[in-house]
């Protein structure tokens, strides 16, 4: 039997004594509350470690002994994966905080013992566009270790630091995992079955700074009081998954979730930049407002459907943050879906430049889907140029199409990148003269 320090068993006899107290108090619960109807509790599909060691197959479904270690031993060893004691009593170190970039391994994040394709339980998650935007199942990765080791991604460690040195996540210590800013695993549902009483709106997500309560499951964008439209997720169906409602009655409140963190008042240093992220402010007073948010368009409409139609009666549209962005990883540049509104993107978007117009085109006309301009896909010449209300007069070309990508004077570069103008909080004051001062996402 292995054997363990004097300090290992009164860390573990403090959390046990603590357990201990809470079954005894809270007896009904264990039976049949909270956890039980989460989806690591769950009797039939909740957590079970016997794969990764058969010692645990007489532990039923969902009982704790598959993530925590009451005794120092089953059977005379320690079960596997054995790394020794750890903080309240996990069978693994919440978090290698070494760990300050991706690419990730399994033993970096407790979470990913399970949550990951190669070995152990192999938990299958898809990402937001498969699970909710209509994306081919199987087309993106299966797995939340996979979703992290893409091209951008919450950067884990980041998290972390942000967590613990912020005001108002006093809950977060140094043994958190930093997973459990959005997830309270012992809360959180499964929520990509749509064979489950209550899909869409069962919740695998809690507030950074309400770790209590879910989130999500009562608390929806049509609450919010900017008209919010449901993209496509295929053909004529809304997202969520095809079920959702126009007006977002059941998709969660993700622009609160996400704005606890990312908002004006809060600094969010990027470990993969090496800068602060940009302040976002989705609201309707302030500094840097977006259009994409609560701050009413100006200008002519543009839209592809199904904004196009509710345009001429709606002033704007509030979108929902996963409209745009994926929630753990993605292939694309800024964590960006690769499926929207109802298409996938043509190619992987890798820079701030023209191919990003491949995200725009899913919800704004290009002068493909015009039939003027130029009349090509991905080239913006009618929105900018020759529209009713267009902002931009056509001559003195050279002045913002000179140079922006490397030509030399008297070079005419077209199209421009996007990420001159486009992005959040941004404006046009770039273009000197031309400027128009209004807001440019």
């Amino acid at each position: 039997m292995k054997s363990f320090s004097k300090q290992h068993w009164q860390r573990r006899g403090m959390v046990l004594a603590t357990i201990g107290t809470a079954c005894l108090t809270f007896a009904a619960v264990a039976v049949g509350g909270s956890y039980r109807d989460s989806a690591h509790g769950n009797s039939d599909y909740g957590v079970n470690r016997s794969a990764i060691d058969p010692a645990l197959a007489n532990y039923a479904t969902g009982n704790c002994a598959h993530c925590h270690e009451s005794h120092a031993s089953i059977e005379g060893r320690e079960p596997e994966p054995s790394h020794g004691a750890a903080p309240k009593l996990l069978f693994a170190r919440s978090f290698n905080r070494e760990r300050t970039a991706n690419p990730y391994l399994e033993t970096d994040n407790f979470c990913f013992y399970c949550h990951n394709e190669e070995s152990g339980p192999r938990v299958r998650n898809e990402d937001y566009s498969a699970t909710f935007g209509g994306a081919l199942s199987g087309s993106g990765p299966q797995s939340i270790l996979a979703a992290f080791n893409q091209t951008s991604y919450h950067n884990l460690y980041d998290i972390r630091n942000f967590l613990r040195g912020t005001p108002g996540f006093g809950h977060f210590t140094a043994h958190s995992n930093p997973c459990s800013a959005c997830h309270n695993p012992h809360l959180t549902k499964r929520n990509h079955d749509p064979g489950l009483p209550g899909f869409p709106l069962l919740s695998a997500i809690t507030r950074p700074n309400e770790p209590g309560r879910l989130w999500g499951e009562s608390e929806t964008m049509a609450d919010l009081l900017d008209h919010y439209e449901a993209p496509f997720a295929f053909a004529d169906n809304r997202e969520p998954a095809g079920v959702g409602q126009e007006d977002g009655t059941n998709t969660p409140d993700y622009v609160t979730f996400c704005t606890t963190c990312h908002n004006p008042d809060h600094y969010l240093w990027s470990t993969a930049h090496g800068r602060y992220l940009k302040k976002i402010n989705w609201g309707n007073s302030g500094l840097r407002q977006d259009k994409h948010g609560a701050l009413g368009r100006d200008g002519a409409d543009h839209f592809r459907e199904p904004y196009a139609s509710p345009a001429s009666h709606q002033n704007n549209f509030l979108l929902s943050c996963l409209d745009c962005h994926e929630p753990h990883g993605s292939e694309n540049i800024r964590l960006l879906r690769r499926r929207v509104n109802g298409e996938d993107l043509e190619m992987n978007i890798s820079a701030l430049d023209e191919t990003m117009s491949h995200l725009c085109r899913r919800c704004h006309t290009d002068d493909q889907a015009a039939g003027a301009g130029t009349g090509e896909a991905n080239r913006w010449e009618y929105v900018h140029h020759l529209a009713p209300g267009a902002p931009y007069v056509q001559n003195m070309c050279g002045q913002c199409h000179d140079g922006h990508e490397g030509g030399g004077s008297g070079s005419i570069k077209s199209p421009i990148a996007c990420g001159h103008c486009h992005g959040h909080g941004m404006n046009d004051s770039w273009a000197g003269d031309l400027q128009t001062g209004r807001r440019t996402f």
